[in-house]
């Protein structure tokens, strides 16, 4: 069995350009998948991670229920904290190591023209499924690098936002599932998207720090220019990392050989 964690970096909200206070020209909906043999082993070793470079501000509380989100550790104002760019290495690798597949689907959203939120978050689950399913065919059949051949199957695990946009999603993943003629072919995904709150999930922290690596390399390559856009060139050096947690696929899918990472350019004329 493997978990399939899912957790979005920018906002999937309207924006402006010239970009405003707090305004993101990107929206990313991350995704980490892991066997769920791996999970208890991550989980403590994550923990330590945290208990050895946030100490201080974990203090007398406990040590699991303190998060670190990743826009903390990307963002700009923090550009000059080594702790905190080691402790992101760390992660990175924490996740190589432990053989973790990495997918996304990136929107550059048209400030004009605006997708609306919901269907923006919908339409990157379903892409994610798409790719998630390949993946648990290739494991299936003994493709993926560093996991023997076996009987695969996923659940979906997203952070949780608000219960009717959690119900809105499931409902819509189902209804991808057994009424599109894609969803219909990802035989191994099982059951609608299950929300948890992500102090209490080692995945989705994991994957929200993934997910805002993501997001600082995109904006790098895809929002330099907008006026007032935030400079993030100190985060380059998670390129390598991000390269090698991304999966590929090892055999054709429709003719194409999919990757794990897919980039939506909305601002460009279908």
């Amino acid at each position: 069995m493997f978990l399939i964690y899912a957790d979005e970096s920018g906002s999937p909200d309207r924006h402006s350009e010239p970009l405003l206070s707090g305004q993101t020209p990107l929206f990313v909906l991350g995704s980490l998948v892991l066997h769920a043999d791996l999970w208890r082993n991550i989980d403590r070793a994550y923990l330590e991670l945290r208990k050895k470079f946030f100490s201080k501000e974990i203090g007398s509380h406990r040590a699991e229920l303190y998060e670190v989100k990743g826009s903390d550790l990307i963002k700009p104002s923090n550009k000059n904290s080594r702790r905190r760019h080691t402790f992101t290495r760390r992660v990175l690798e924490l996740c190589s190591a432990n053989h973790l597949a990495g997918f996304a689907v990136a929107f550059r959203k048209n400030p004009i023209h605006p997708t609306s939120r919901v269907s923006m978050y919908n339409m990157a689950l379903q892409y994610l499924s798409e790719r998630f399913s390949c993946f648990l065919e290739e494991t299936q059949a003994g493709l993926t690098p560093g996991l023997d051949a076996q009987n695969a199957q996923g659940i979906i695990v997203a952070d949780s936002r608000m219960r009717n946009l959690d119900l809105n999603v499931a409902t819509s993943h189902l209804s991808f599932i057994f009424g599109h003629p894609v969803g219909q072919q990802c035989l191994r995904i099982i059951e609608a998207p299950t929300f948890t709150h992500s102090q209490l999930s080692v995945g989705i922290q994991l994957t929200d720090i993934f997910a805002a690596c993501l997001y600082a390399r995109l904006y790098r390559r895809h929002c330099r220019a907008i006026v007032n856009a935030l400079d993030y060139s100190h985060m380059a050096y998670t390129d390598d990392y991000l390269d090698a947690i991304e999966w590929h696929a090892r055999s054709p899918y429709n003719g194409y050989m999919l990757r794990g990472y897919r980039f939506l350019d909305h601002t460009v004329p279908p």
